[in-house]
């Protein structure tokens, strides 16, 4: 993870006429505020959201159709006097997932500071993600250094039996799942090893298909400019606790995964994906514009159980 300034903007128009110029139809043209970093994708009734990592508080974008997006204001754009603690008394939040849940708006996010094990994963709430009338709820998972897991990227993510759980994780040993109260909404019980690997995991995301889970992650290097190895992989199981397998039969939790996403060309690097309505945004860093975090939208469509685009 690394934080992004979001004021800094650039020529998209040259960058957008590259980055759909032969692409397939499946890619969405994208225009306006694209500069983005772990954006995660959300379509509330008519308006699409994306809240994304940000130097000041959590960044918000928005679009009535999801090709033009429009940045908004940042929520806890001053930051909270309780992230201190974990990320260096910075205004710096990571890696936010934005959900609707029993009539309200709800809103997980991160605070660390980068290779650093002591994390937390925050929580707010709203009466709705247009209203925006956040109120924070503290933290409901933490992690220090000797953990065997770090309270990072938040997936919050509802079962077929309508179970609502998070899964989280990153560097160490990897990504868990955990069940969350459907009424406090915080995560309680065990947590489930779900996939780890030598060269580097983060950013889970678990979304349903037909009969199966399906677990999405990044691997790799996110933030080394052309050294940068991100790539998004993933697995599928019968349960929301795994074990979930890739294409090969290997297990996630024995570094498995099979690579959905690896980039190339000018923009490499691709992660921190999410889903919605079908959709599937990750940002890419732009080889040609100093690595420029830079957001992509494709159709998600499945052949033969698996995932592609």
């Amino acid at each position: 993870m690394i934080t992004l300034n979001h004021t800094k903007r650039w020529a998209l128009a040259a960058c957008l006429a590259f980055a759909t110029a032969g692409a397939a139809a499946a890619t969405w043209p994208l225009t306006g505020d694209i500069v983005t970093h772990d954006p995660h994708l959300y379509k509330a009734t008519n308006t699409w959201w994306i809240v994304e990592t940000s130097d000041n508080g959590i960044g918000v974008k928005y679009s009535a159709n999801g090709r033009a997006w429009i940045q908004g204001t940042a929520i806890f754009g001053n930051g909270l006097s309780w992230w201190g603690q974990y990320n260096g008394n910075t205004k710096t939040a990571w890696a936010p997932d934005i959900h609707e849940w029993n009539g309200k708006a709800i809103l997980y996010y991160a605070v660390s500071s980068f290779g650093k094990q002591k994390s937390a994963i925050g929580l707010a709430t709203a009466s709705s993600i247009a209203q925006g009338n956040w109120v924070d709820q503290g933290a409901v998972i933490t992690s220090a250094a000797g953990d065997n897991f770090n309270a990072i990227d938040p997936n919050f993510f509802v079962d077929k039996a309508g179970q609502p759980w998070l899964s989280y994780g990153s560097f160490w040993t990897g990504i868990y799942v955990t069940r969350v109260d459907a009424n406090t909404l915080k995560p309680f019980g065990s947590k489930y090893p779900l996939a780890a690997d030598s060269t580097g995991i983060e950013n889970p995301f678990i979304m349903t298909n037909g009969s199966y889970y399906y677990l999405f992650v990044s691997k790799g290097k996110c933030c080394d400019g052309a050294n940068s190895t991100y790539r998004i992989a993933y697995g599928r199981s019968t349960s929301v606790t795994g074990p979930y397998l890739d294409k090969n039969g290997v297990d996630m939790r024995n570094g498995g995964g099979t690579v959905l996403d690896a980039g190339g060309g000018r923009f490499i690097a691709p992660g921190a994906e999410s889903v919605s309505n079908g959709a599937l945004a990750r940002h890419m860093l732009d080889s040609q514009n100093n690595y420029t975090p830079v957001l992509f939208i494709n159709d998600l469509t499945f052949t033969n159980g698996w995932p592609a685009y």
